[in-house]
C-alpha cells in the first residue's frame, strides 16, 4: 500500500471519529456547561495521549520536542485546541447554529490559501474546484436543516470566521511541522489545555460530576479527540492539503448519520442531496489523486 493510501485511510478514520464528537457533545451539553464539556475533553484527551506515550516508553520525547520547538508547541497548541475552542463557545452566544456550522466548515477552504501563504505549497485547480464543490454541498446539507437567516457581517460571523481560520491554521501548521506525532500532539492538547484553565475566571466549571458524564466524556477526550487527531496529523503529512480538506467535509454528513442513528433525529430529502453533493466532490478529488 502506497503512503498516499495510507494517508487517505488515516484521514476518513479520523473523520469518522470527529463525526462522533458532535452528537457526544450535544448529549453531554444537556447535562453540564459548554465550557465544562471543552475543558473535560482537553483534561483526558490529554492524559490518553500521556498514556500513550508511557505505552510507548517514549517520555523522552516529550522533554526533546519540546526543547526542539519551544515556541511552536505552545502557539500552535493555543491555537488550534484552546482560541479555537472558545471562539466555537462564543459562535453560538451570537448566532443561530445553522449560521455557524455553515461558516465553521469554510476552514477546508482557508487551509488552501494558507498552505500556499506560508509554505509555498501549490494545490491543482481542479482539487481547489473539488473543496468548493464540498462545501457547497456543506451549505446545502445546513440550511435544509434550518433557515439560513441573514448573513450579513456582525461579531457573529467575525467570531465563526475566525473559529475556522484558526483550525485552518492549527492544521497547516501541523501538517508542516516535523515531530514525533504522540509526543507533539500531546504538548499542542497540554498547552491547549493550559489556555482553556486560564478561562476559568469567566465561565463556571463543574468539576464534581456523575460517571455516566464522566464515561461520555472520557470516551470524547480519548476517541474524536485524542486518537482522532493522532490519525489525522498522520494523514496531513502523507497526502496533499486538497485531498484532506476534501476529507473534512465528510465530517458534517457522518455527524448527522450519526445524529440520526443516535439521537433518532430524520433525514430530509435536501440533507440527502447535500451529503451527495460532498460525496461526489470526494470521489471526483480522488479520482484525480490517483491520475497524478
Amino acid at each position: 500500500m502506497t503512503e498516499s493510501a495510507k494517508g487517505t485511510i488515516y484521514a476518513l478514520l479520523a473523520v469518522a471519529l470527529f463525526a462522533t464528537l458532535g452528537t457526544g457533545f450535544k448529549m453531554a451539553v444537556t447535562r453540564m456547561s459548554s465550557f465544562s464539556v471543552v475543558v473535560w475533553i482537553a483534561v483526558w484527551a490529554t492524559a490518553a495521549l500521556f498514556c500513550f506515550i508511557v505505552r510507548e516508553r517514549r517520555l523522552g520525547l516529550i522533554v526533546t520536542e519540546f526543547r526542539q520547538r519551544p515556541l511552536f508547541f505552545p502557539v500552535a497548541g493555543a491555537i488550534g485546541l484552546g482560541i479555537q475552542q472558545y471562539l466555537c463557545l462564543k459562535t453560538y452566544d451570537y448566532i443561530p447554529a445553522s449560521q455557524a456550522v455553515i461558516l465553521h466548515y469554510s476552514y477546508p477552504l482557508m487551509m488552501l490559501p494558507l498552505s500556499w501563504a506560508l509554505f509555498k505549497e501549490k494545490t491543482d485547480w481542479r482539487a481547489v474546484g473539488c473543496v468548493a464543490l464540498g462545501f457547497a454541498g456543506v451549505v446545502v446539507l445546513v440550511v435544509s436543516g434550518g433557515a439560513l437567516g441573514d448573513l450579513r457581517l456582525s461579531i457573529g460571523v467575525a467570531v465563526a470566521l475566525a473559529t475556522a481560520f484558526s483550525f485552518a491554521l492549527f492544521c497547516v501548521l501541523i501538517k508542516h511541522a516535523r515531530f514525533s506525532v504522540t509526543a507533539g500532539m500531546f504538548l499542542l492538547n497540554l498547552f491547549g489545555l493550559l489556555f482553556l484553565l486560564c478561562l476559568l475566571p469567566l465561565y463556571p466549571m463543574q468539576w464534581s460530576i456523575s460517571s455516566t458524564d464522566m464515561l461520555l466524556v472520557a470516551y470524547l477526550g480519548i476517541f474524536p479527540t485524542a486518537v482522532a487527531f493522532l490519525l489525522w496529523n498522520r494523514a496531513l503529512r502523507m497526502i496533499p492539503t486538497g485531498r484532506s480538506s476534501n476529507s473534512a467535509l465528510l465530517v458534517p454528513i457522518l455527524s448527522l448519520l450519526c445524529i440520526c442513528v443516535v439521537l433518532k433525529e430524520q433525514v430530509s430529502i435536501m440533507q440527502a442531496v447535500g451529503m451527495a453533493i460532498v460525496l461526489l466532490s470526494v470521489f471526483l478529488n480522488v479520482r484525480l489523486a490517483g491520475r497524478s
